[in-house]
């Protein structure tokens, strides 16, 4: 754990101590830029970073160098950078630093720390194991925050509002977390939700049961029973849906091939991931894109 995390009593899925983390932002580094990233195409041949939901990181020490679509910045404590539903990221893990991230997914809320005590190289990246993770869905109020930091981000913040907002969003997160009566995830609890965090991030990768057992130190048959029990689906049934869950957005949201959508979403054979892709949602990838309208008015697409 990095030195703030020492200071601030982090511990995973301690609601208490990611209080303090949220009361830490709000008075010892309140928000003073933001950058926002567009719905661009990625660069090639890069392991870029997109998901289905809002995330926000936010160095809490040190430098984050990260590359988005509007270029290269290194961000430091203070700074926020918005990501969108379908917009990519591609950080470098080059330089020390500690970073919480806060994700809005629709379910829930999770505030993840980040501590990176050394440059990593070859596309490695740090695997994040301390969390908190509500019970509750975010209310509308956080909701309508998030469209209006989306569109200010988008239009290149003219007003010079959008870190006061993003302050009023972490005072709702604040509020959200003192609600949160949801009781201590049990140890089974706990460690699926390192696992389908850490799947929700690398899926694209070359991802196995038996990888992912030796990765959290687990037997695979019990990581077998353990998925079945807590998602109600074995180990390679909830991967699969994972990946044409995220491969149905690209399509959506981007331009990009369908190969390398299949390529991205950890495909091999684009024949084998159009079979599969058509067997979950009735339709080849390139007749379900044309389905879909997509524009920056509409970000969601609409059948």
């Amino acid at each position: 754990m990095g030195e703030i995390a020492e200071k601030l009593g982090l511990e995973h899925s301690s609601r208490e101590g990611f209080l303090r983390l949220v009361d830490f932002l709000l008075t010892e580094l309140p928000p003073r830029r933001m950058f926002t990233a567009r719905r661009t195409r990625p660069p090639a041949h890069e392991a870029f970073e997109f998901y289905p939901h809002p995330v926000f990181d936010l160095p809490l020490s040190g430098e984050k160098e990260i590359c988005f679509s509007e270029g290269t910045e290194i961000l430091r404590p203070g700074d926020v950078f918005q990501l969108p539903p379908a917009a990519w990221k591609l950080p470098r893990w080059t330089r020390p630093h500690e970073m919480a991230c806060l994700v809005f997914q629709e379910k829930f809320l999770r505030i993840t720390y980040v501590e990176l005590d050394r440059p990593l190289a070859g596309g490695v990246r740090p695997v994040s194991t301390v969390f908190f993770h509500t019970g509750t869905a975010p209310g509308e109020e956080i909701r309508t925050l998030l469209r209006l930091l989306e569109r200010l981000g988008l239009a290149g913040d003219p007003g010079g509002a959008a870190p006061e907002l993003f302050r009023g969003l972490l005072r709702l997160v604040r509020v959200m977390l003192e609600q949160d009566s949801s009781p201590l995830p049990g140890k089974a609890q706990a460690t699926f939700r390192k696992i389908r965090h850490y799947l929700t991030e690398n899926s694209g990768a070359a991802v196995t049961r038996e990888e992912t057992a030796r990765r959290f130190k687990l037997n695979p048959g019990y990581l077998s029973r353990l998925f079945q029990a807590q998602e109600g689906c074995p180990f390679s049934e909830f991967l699969i849906r994972l990946r044409l869950e995220q491969a149905a957005m690209l399509l959506r949201e981007t331009d990009l091939l369908v190969d390398e959508i299949a390529d991205r979403c950890g495909y091999q054979s684009t024949t084998f991931f159009t079979a599969t892709f058509k067997k979950r949602f009735g339709h080849p990838p390139a007749r379900y894109r044309n389905s879909h309208v997509v524009s920056e008015d509409n970000p969601g697409g609409k059948a």
